[in-house]
C-alpha cells in the first residue's frame, strides 16, 4: 500500500509539486529572495532558478530560507552532456521521511512528469519537453520535499 501510496504522490506532485489541483501562487511581496527566477511557489515552499543553480526555499515565520539541509538527495539521471532535442529528463529523490512533492522543468517550463518507487522514502521522477527544444544550452530542474525539508537541482546541457 505505501509503494502505491508514493506513486500517486509522485505522480501528481511531478505535474508541479502538488497533490490537489490548487494553482500555483505567483511571485508577489512573499516572493522568495533572488537573484533568479522562481519556478514554482506554494504554500511555504518554493523553488528559485538562477542560470544553473537552483534552491529550494522554506518559508518560516514570515521569512523565506534556503533549505540547505541535505535532508533530500537528489541524484540527476540525465540529460547529460550533448542529446537529442526532445531529451528525456530524470532524476532520482531519496530521504529519511516521506517524499511529499516533486516537479522538474526544462527553461522554466514544467514538465508533465511521472514517477514511481518501492518505497515513501526513495523514487524516480522523469519528464520530457512537449516541444523540441532549440540547438544550445538548456538548464533543467528538479525538486523533492519531504514535510519538513527540500532539495531543487539544477544542471545544464547541451542540444545539437
Amino acid at each position: 500500500m505505501r509503494f502505491l501510496a508514493f506513486l500517486a504522490v509522485l505522480a501528481l506532485a511531478g505535474c508541479g509539486g502538488h497533490g490537489s489541483p490548487a494553482p500555483r501562487t505567483s511571485a508577489s511581496a512573499a516572493a522568495p529572495p533572488g537573484p533568479g527566477t522562481t519556478l514554482y511557489a506554494g504554500g511555504d515552499w518554493a523553488v528559485v532558478v538562477d542560470d544553473a543553480q537552483a534552491t529550494a526555499f522554506h518559508r518560516v515565520g514570515g521569512t523565506w530560507k534556503p533549505d540547505r539541509s541535505g535532508a533530500v538527495k537528489i541524484r540527476v539521471l540525465g540529460p547529460d552532456g550533448t542529446v537529442a532535442s526532445i531529451p528525456q529528463v530524470a532524476a532520482e529523490l531519496s530521504a529519511k521521511a516521506p517524499l511529499v512533492e516533486s516537479g522538474m522543468w526544462v527553461d522554466g517550463t514544467e514538465l508533465l512528469a511521472k514517477g514511481g518507487g518501492l518505497t515513501a522514502t526513495r523514487g524516480t521522477i522523469y519528464g520530457a519537453p512537449a516541444v523540441p527544444l532549440a540547438k544550445g544550452k538548456h538548464v533543467a530542474v528538479a525538486y523533492g520535499r519531504t514535510s519538513g525539508h527540500a532539495t531543487a537541482v539544477g544542471w545544464s546541457f547541451r542540444v545539437q
